[in-house]
């Protein structure tokens, strides 16, 4: 079998980007935070349970214990950024990780005043119940982030074979693609493994 033609079998292989399940995987800018909240000040320790986090838009809603989790009023939920979960110490390279929580997760949090305009109360400095840093990657999110990778793979060299002039163009730019999935898979796994490092 000739290289293009194991290629080709490739890329018919390698799943779609539509297929390719749930994670919690997020272009760099939505890693971008504002306002990183650390303010202990005031406020009652309470413990409640994860409604919904949307990650692209990074907010979300927690039903705090003693509300019914189904029928409830908007100034009975709390309303949580981001920014309030509570980070691990970044590592010696000064990288931040922005963890993400699961509905139904059991958390800690400072009640505080809704903010200016709305029903919800705030909840900040949240952590895992009993006090516990959430972890910065959910379990299986760089399994789930490698088999993206390597679907888009597949989608770009479908690309570069449809776009290509010539044999050496083609092969030349493929080469290119892999090297450029190879990178940010490695990257990623370092992210990873430092994050738990200071997790941990």
């Amino acid at each position: 079998m000739t290289m293009m033609r194991r290629i080709a079998a490739a890329v018919a292989r390698a799943p779609s980007l539509e297929s390719r399940g749930g994670g919690r995987l997020c272009p760099a800018p939505c890693l971008i935070t504002r306002g990183f909240s650390d303010s202990t000040e005031g406020g009652e320790t309470k413990t409640g349970t994860v409604k919904v986090f949307q990650y692209q838009k990074a907010y979300g809603f927690i039903v705090p214990d003693g509300v019914d989790r189904i029928n409830h009023t908007n100034n009975e939920l709390f309303f949580f950024h981001r920014a309030d979960i509570k980070l691990a110490d970044s590592g010696t390279d000064g990288e931040k990780y922005y963890p993400s929580l699961s509905r139904g997760q059991r958390v800690e949090f400072t009640a505080d005043a809704p903010d200016e305009g709305k029903e919800s109360p705030r909840a900040r400095n949240i952590t895992l119940e009993g006090g516990k840093i959430v972890p910065p990657f959910n379990d299986g999110y760089l399994e789930n982030f490698t088999r993206v990778q390597k679907a888009r793979f597949g989608d770009e060299v479908f690309e570069i074979m449809s776009t290509s002039i010539d044999q050496e163009e083609m092969e030349s730019r493929i080469v290119e693609a892999f090297d450029g999935v190879k990178a940010r898979i490695e990257r990623q796994e370092g992210r990873v493994k430092r994050s738990k490092d200071g997790y941990e």
